[in-house]
């Protein structure tokens, strides 16, 4: 029964769609605006885009988030589903979408050349960061340049006179990401590795945080951030993201790290979990008094369900209550957990596999961290492929934490623990 009133709201919203010409007449037309996404090449879920408005001598950035709730009502089907998912699951051999593929695909996404509703945030900065204006709207927007991260890097390299705009976007966004390191952010830049499998064959990416990449992560924590302060002021009940900072471990130790990975390990010890609350309160690592998650309504529940409060406060509409936001903010946390550790078994899974492809190699390892001495359970850190897991290492030689050396897989490997054993320590 629930699969037939989705398909039934579906057809709906696509038949409204095609008849309404992609025009709402009732939201703003930023149509005119040069609108980029950035995002990996096989990205499905095209959530936000950014455009740069020249005002006299002044330039305005905008911040274009996708609106689903423009098109389906909170407690439709669509929206039940979506509230019992919480996310969409990416695992390495199958993607289980929050909101049904069609929608996504031809309705939803800020896809290229196509004409798309949004929530859009123009804001204007002095010189030091610090925002002098903001404007929130329900618009209308096109974009005229999908980039993958690749292409954007070069945009901002070269900086083309006829293409500057991304340069300078990501000059306005520096600037405001030392503001929030002035008001106390913390901010780790390093490569990640993740695991790919294509064809049931696992093998490593390593992503490097370049300039279009922290330009996009910039842009989405700004966004966070003022309608954070938006649904504060307005008192929209919305769910908000929140960290407080625990220093339970020295400052003096950090500091003293001449190791980067480790010194990072250090830092990441001394800021508490992030967590859902109806409640505004600092988010600490960012820097900010107050913060939420806005810019993926597409694949994040609690983002859709900011969405849906925005759609209704900007059309003098009813809100959600206070009640309602609360008991739904209690099961994002929950069903939230479920998601990412779903995530972190698939991962290690395909870790496991590609361990198996590759027991001859010998890593330079990092040991981060001892989960049990006594079992031989410890956190490592892969020099070369920018990872960190948790497994079994056998050695003779006493190894203290923050000790770089050789191991060497051991082919025991079973599917709850990767065995290593020590080969040498490093020079």
């Amino acid at each position: 029964m629930c699969n037939k009133l989705i398909d039934n709201e579906v057809k709906d919203i696509i038949s409204r769609f095609k008849q309404t010409n992609n025009i709402n007449t009732a939201v703003k037309d930023l149509t005119h605006l040069k609108t980029y996404s950035i995002d990996d090449s096989q990205t499905f879920e095209i959530d936000d885009a950014i455009s740069l408005e020249r005002i006299s001598s002044q330039h305005k950035l905008w911040i274009h988030i996708a609106s689903p709730s423009s098109y389906f009502e909170y407690q439709s089907a669509i929206d039940k589903k979506a509230r019992k998912l919480i996310s969409t699951v990416y695992l390495s051999n199958d993607t289980y979408y929050m909101l049904p593929n069609i929608l996504i695909n031809n309705v939803f996404s800020l896809s290229n050349k196509e004409t798309r509703e949004s929530i859009s945030v123009g804001v204007i900065f002095n010189e030091d960061g610090n925002v002098v204006s903001t404007e929130i709207v329900q618009g209308i927007i096109k974009v005229d340049f999908r980039l993958n991260y690749t292409e954007a890097d070069e945009l901002i390299d070269y900086a083309p006179k006829e293409e500057e705009d991304l340069s300078i976007i990501s000059e306005i966004l520096q600037t405001r990401k030392c503001w929030r390191m002035n008001s106390g952010a913390i901010e780790i830049l390093e490569s990640f590795g993740k695991i790919i499998v294509d064809d049931n064959n696992p093998t490593l990416k390593i992503i490097d945080p370049t300039l279009s990449r922290q330009l996009i992560s910039e842009a989405m924590i700004l966004y966070g951030n003022l309608i954070s302060n938006f649904t504060k002021i307005n008192k929209i009940p919305v769910p908000y993201r929140v960290q407080q900072r625990i220093d339970n471990v020295s400052n003096d130790k950090i500091k003293d790290c001449d190791n980067k990975v480790f010194y990072n390990f250090k830092l990441k010890k001394t800021m508490g979990k992030s967590y859902y609350s109806i409640n505004p309160m600092p988010h600490s690592s960012l820097g900010l008094t107050s913060y939420l998650h806005a810019t993926s309504p597409i694949r994040r529940y609690a983002d859709l369900l900011v969405n849906h409060q925005l759609i209704r406060y900007l059309n003098n509409k009813d809100l959600i209550s206070k009640e309602e936001v609360e008991q739904i903010t209690i099961q994002i946390n929950n069903q939230g957990r479920q998601n990412i550790m779903r995530y972190r078994e698939d991962q290690k899974y395909w870790l496991i596999k590609w361990f198996k492809n590759n027991t001859l190699i010998v890593y330079d390892v990092t040991l981060l961290n001892w989960v049990n001495n006594y079992k031989n359970i410890c956190i490592l850190y892969f020099i070369e492929y920018h990872f960190s897991t948790i497994c079994n290492l056998k050695s003779k030689k006493k190894l203290n934490i923050g000790d770089s050396f050789k191991v060497q897989n051991i082919v025991d490997n079973n599917n709850d623990m990767i065995f290593f054993e020590l080969i040498s320590l490093s020079k």
